[in-house]
C-alpha cells in the first residue's frame, strides 16, 4: 500500500496541533508516511518557542518534516510571475512547501484545530480508485458565503451540476447580502461563472492529488497555485478551484463532521479571527490542554533539549523585534526632521 504525506500550517496553538496529528494518526496511522508541518515566519502573540511543544510530542511517533518559510503570507494578492521564478516567496504560499516536495501520490492537509473521529483518509483513497481526473476530494464550497446555498439551489455534493448563466449568477448575488458580494459580483461580470466565486476545495481537511497537481500548477504548469488569492479570485483557494474544474478535473464532497470537529475547543468557533484575542487564544489552549490530558497519554512537557531552544527561539525573535522598533522610529524621526 502507498502511503500519503500529511501538510498542516502551524500557527500557533501547539496543544490544538498536537490533539489534531495525534488524533489523525488514531484513525488513519497506517496510511500515513510522514507530516509536513510549515512553521509561519509570524506567530501569535509572539508565541514562537511553542512550536517544540508540537515537535517534542508528535517527532517520537512519526517522521516530521518541518520547514520555516522566509516570508509571512498575508493573504494579500499574489505576484504571478514572481510566485512562478522565486521559490522562497512561492513557498510563503500555504501547503505549497509540501505540495511541491512530498513524494507520495497523495497529500491529505489539514487545519491545526482538528479532532477526528473517524478514518477519512481511508474513504477518501477510495474515492481515487480508477479515476484518472479525481483531482481532490474533502469539504466542497463555502457554502455560509454563497447566495446558490441560501437560495437552495447549490452544495458541495450539486455544484458540478448547477451552472447558471452570468446575467442568473449576478441576479443571484444582488438578492443576498453576503460577506464578499461586491468582489464576487465583480468576477462573474469577468466571466468567471462556473463555479461561483465562493466555491473551493477547502484546506482545512482535504486530499490532493500530487499526480495531477504537479502537471498543472505552478512552477510546473500554468495553473495558480491551491493555497493563495490571485486577485481574479474572492478567496483562498478559489483561483485554483476554478481553473481545475474548467479544466476537466473532478472533486468529491466530504461533509467534514462526519469525520471530525473543527476547532471544537476555541469558544467563538473557527477562523483566524476567533483566536484574534489573547485571552480567547489562552482559554482555547487551555481547553485543549485538557482534553490532551484526557484522551492522549503522550508527554507535553519539554525535556531540558526542547527547553533551551524554547527559550532560544523566543529570545531570538524578541530581539529581532525591539531593533525593528528602533529602525522604523528612526526612520520616522529622519522622515518628521
Amino acid at each position: 500500500m502507498n502511503k500519503i504525506d500529511v501538510c498542516v500550517l502551524y500557527f500557533g496553538k501547539p496543544y490544538q496541533t498536537i490533539i489534531s496529528i495525534l488524533s489523525l494518526l488514531k484513525y488513519s496511522r497506517r496510511h500515513i508516511n510522514k507530516i509536513y508541518i510549515t512553521v509561519e515566519k509570524k506567530q501569535p502573540f509572539d508565541t514562537y518557542g511553542d512550536i517544540y511543544k508540537v515537535i517534542h510530542a508528535i517527532k517520537p511517533i512519526i517522521e516530521i518534516d518541518l520547514f520555516y518559510p522566509d516570508y509571512f503570507y498575508n493573504l494579500d494578492t499574489l505576484d504571478y510571475e514572481r510566485v512562478k521564478n522565486d521559490t522562497p516567496y512561492r513557498w510563503s504560499i500555504p501547503y505549497q512547501y509540501a505540495l511541491e516536495n512530498a513524494k507520495g501520490k497523495f497529500l491529505f492537509i489539514m487545519h491545526n484545530d482538528m479532532v477526528f473521529h473517524k478514518d477519512m483518509i481511508s474513504d477518501m483513497l477510495a474515492s481515487y480508485d480508477g479515476n484518472e481526473k479525481m483531482a481532490g476530494t474533502g469539504s466542497i464550497g463555502q457554502c455560509w458565503s454563497c447566495p446558490a446555498s441560501f437560495a437552495g439551489l447549490c452544495n458541495g455534493f450539486k455544484f458540478q451540476d448547477y451552472i447558471p448563466d452570468q446575467t442568473q449568477a449576478i441576479t443571484l448575488h444582488e438578492q443576498f447580502d453576503t460577506p464578499r458580494k461586491e468582489k464576487d459580483i465583480e468576477i462573474l461580470k469577468a466571466g468567471k461563472v462556473h463555479p461561483l466565486p465562493e466555491c473551493r476545495l477547502n484546506e482545512y481537511a482535504c486530499m490532493i492529488n500530487l499526480e495531477i497537481y504537479k502537471t498543472t500548477t505552478l512552477p510546473y504548469a500554468e495553473n495558480v497555485c491551491f493555497g493563495g488569492n490571485w486577485g481574479f479570485t474572492a478567496d483562498l483557494g478559489t483561483g485554483w478551484f476554478h481553473q481545475m474544474v474548467n479544466q476537466g478535473y473532478q472533486f468529491k464532497h466530504f461533509i467534514l463532521e462526519d469525520y471530525a470537529i473543527h476547532s471544537m475547543f476555541n469558544p467563538l468557533g473557527q477562523g483566524i479571527h476567533a483566536y484574534s484575542k489573547a485571552e480567547n487564544y489562552i482559554l482555547s489552549e487551555r481547553n485543549a490542554l485538557q482534553y490532551l490530558n484526557e484522551n492522549f497519554k503522550v508527554d507535553v512537557s519539554l525535556n531540558l533539549k526542547y527547553s533551551a531552544l524554547y527559550q532560544l527561539r523566543t529570545t531570538k525573535f524578541y530581539i529581532k523585534k525591539q531593533l525593528l522598533k528602533v529602525y522604523h522610529k528612526s526612520k520616522i524621526s529622519k522622515i518628521t526632521g
